[in-house]
């Protein structure tokens, strides 16, 4: 790539670069607000006595890792809530051998396509880079997903079976290690988590906010803020709940509604982003003359950055107005 098309792909990275910079700044501080918001309205109805003694007595050992990264101004929260987010996936322990194992592909893929090109070594390098982050926040985003959404399909029959446990008279902190043994899926493991710090001495309050900031669902939030401000304001706790239910599910039922209506426009993006990969790997196979002018010659080198650049554009622009449909 001689200088002609360099200039033009270093400015075209700059202003990307700029817009998620801005993006990302903006969504940091809308979250800064809301969570400020939610603190100062669940301490209007919350009822608490100021506690002189500090329990300082248990010391326990928390899972969420902390990490110099955490320190970070910018990358800092995201890389706390991707690790969190393994931690919630079970990840954690063994993420040095899934890292290798999704590096090794992500190597021969980067350095078969790499060595063609006008600089083999920084080439190869850089795509075996953007592929490794590539297939991880794929992966990532897949398991996030299923995860949450069994997670948000499991919430009302758990709540359900708080209300009952309640109502024979059973005290809602003994209740999620029964409610744990006889519910499937990810929910069941969370519970018992709460129920293990609870058997610990920890309070219900902590417990259930270290819980809320490893689950990144809002409808599990509503519940352990319920939960939080019965213990300390009082009042029925099987009524707030089975209302609470019964929002869940309405809730449920609508986000069936959004993606039936976004259904097409999500397809549309699918396509549209394999089209890219998909005439490569043909040009590939079929055409390796026409492949290797694009990576050596520098009118494909501008052609190439033009449609991946083109692509990327309408791929962010199409989920920023999903994402403002489902909200």
């Amino acid at each position: 790539m001689n200088q002609n098309y360099l200039l033009p792909f270093i400015i075209f990275s700059l202003i990307m670069s700029a817009f998620l910079l801005i993006y990302f700044g903006v969504q940091s501080r809308q979250k800064a607000k809301q969570n400020e918001a939610f603190l100062s309205s669940l301490k209007q109805q919350l009822i608490m006595s100021q506690r002189a003694a500090v329990e300082d007595s248990m010391n326990i050992k928390r899972k969420n890792a902390e990490s110099l990264w955490f320190d970070f101004p910018v990358m800092g929260g995201w890389v706390k809530r991707v690790w969190l987010g393994f931690s919630l996936l079970g990840w954690q322990e063994k993420w040095r051998s899934r890292a290798m194992l999704l590096a090794a592909p992500c190597l021969l893929l980067g350095f078969t396509l790499g060595k063609s090109s006008q600089f083999p070594i920084v080439g190869s390098v850089l795509l075996s880079l953007g592929f490794f982050i590539a297939l991880v926040f794929l992966l990532y985003r897949n398991a996030m997903g299923k995860h949450l959404k069994e997670f948000k399909q499991s919430l009302p029959q758990a709540i359900d079976s708080i209300v009952r446990v309640v109502k024979a008279g059973v005290p809602a902190t003994n209740a999620f290690g029964l409610i744990a043994n006889n519910l499937p899926g990810p929910l069941a493991k969370e519970l018992a988590l709460i129920d293990k710090w609870l058997s610990l001495g920890l309070s219900l309050r902590q417990a259930m906010q270290d819980s809320a900031i490893r689950v990144p669902l809002n409808e599990y939030r509503f519940f352990a803020v319920i939960l939080v401000i019965n213990q300390e304001a009082g009042g029925r706790l099987s009524d707030t709940l089975e209302r609470l239910s019964e929002t869940l599910r309405e809730r449920q039922e609508l986000a069936l509604k959004i993606r039936a209506k976004t259904s097409e426009v999500r397809a549309s993006a699918v396509i549209v982003a394999m089209l890219a990969p998909l005439s490569l790997a043909y040009m590939y196979f079929n055409s390796p003359k026409d492949f290797t002018f694009l990576l050596t010659d520098p009118t494909g080198n501008s052609v190439l950055i033009y449609a991946f650049g083109s692509v990327l554009t309408g791929l962010t622009i199409t989920h920023f107005m999903i994402k403002r449909v489902i909200r």
